[in-house]
């Protein structure tokens, strides 16, 4: 078999079989950082580790310790959630999934709000496939086929998408979780191989959206989470976010009795214990004297 060789980030090269992966590059240089990538930088381009490389490509693994790594991780974990939520609730329509950087969220069209009873179900159901260790992968669909195939699934939010962001394009990118039938979402990627990967994430809260954030747009559900690369370290954060909680003026003034909220003006915050002369809408103060 014919050998191509590629260049890695210390500048050496490296042969690897013509038609290699970038999986490939990462097992030729070692078995341990092949089972620790996630993905590839292949000439400047994030890629999938399924991708193949060309002759002469310059190739980085990215592994947890890449700079890359965590918006990967948690734009993976929001297709999780997507895959869960589309199991749990059948009809419900998927939007937008990306990465944040205090983690991500989905938003969905769904019958009613989700409850905190839901979210726990989704969770649940986001480890189950976690723990399945099922594959992402991608795949490249005529576009047609791709619109003809969302609209007949009831994703019309995923054919605006497809018509708006491959205007004259004749592929596609789709990527599944293990298959078609268990969950496929337009994206470009790329994505952690498989969902054995995703070990610490948490659902965090829902709150009401529109689409594309515009009140005239379609009302929608966006559920929040957030994931690191193991459960101790999204333990910490939890803890820091728990922590800042405690120290929220709002809650301490309320709870101390700083400030209170009158009847009369919900809007504005005032002191207490003010005599009559004093006693004025503190955000009033504020304002006038900004």
């Amino acid at each position: 078999m014919s050998q191509i060789s590629v260049t890695l980030p210390d500048g050496s090269s490296r042969s690897v079989p013509s038609g290699a992966t970038v999986r490939d590059v990462a097992e030729a240089i070692s078995p341990r950082l092949a089972n620790a990538a996630l993905a590839g930088i292949v000439d400047g381009k994030a890629v999938d580790l399924s991708s193949p490389v060309r002759e002469g490509a310059s190739v980085r693994i990215v592994t947890e310790q890449s700079p890359e790594a965590l918006a990967l991780y948690r734009h993976s974990t929001a297709h999780l959630l997507a895959a869960a939520v589309t199991n749990l609730f059948p009809g419900a329509q998927c939007g937008i999934g990306p990465a944040t950087d205090e983690g991500f969220f989905y938003d969905f069209v769904v019958e009613r709000p989700f409850v905190p009873e839901d979210l726990d179900a989704i969770e649940k159901k986001m480890r189950e496939l976690a723990a399945q260790d099922l594959p992402y992968e991608r795949q490249m669909w005529p576009r047609e086929e791709a619109r003809k195939f969302f609209a007949a699934h009831g994703e019309p939010l995923k054919v605006q998408l497809i018509d708006e962001k491959t205007e004259g394009q004749r592929e596609v990118s789709c990527y599944t979780i293990k298959d078609k039938e268990t969950f496929v979402d337009f994206c470009v990627g790329p994505h952690v191989p498989s969902t054995g990967k995703l070990k610490g994430f948490k659902l965090l809260s829902t709150s009401n959206a529109y689409w594309k954030g515009d009140s005239r747009n379609q009302p929608m559900q966006r559920v929040y989470g957030t994931a690191f690369f193991s459960e101790k370290e999204l333990k910490a954060h939890l803890t820091q976010i728990e922590e800042a909680q405690k120290r929220d003026h709002r809650k301490l003034g309320r709870e101390l009795g700083l400030f209170m909220f009158h009847p009369w003006s919900p809007g504005a915050a005032q002191a207490p214990h003010a005599t009559s002369s004093s006693f004025r809408p503190i955000a009033r103060k504020s304002v006038a004297t900004a």
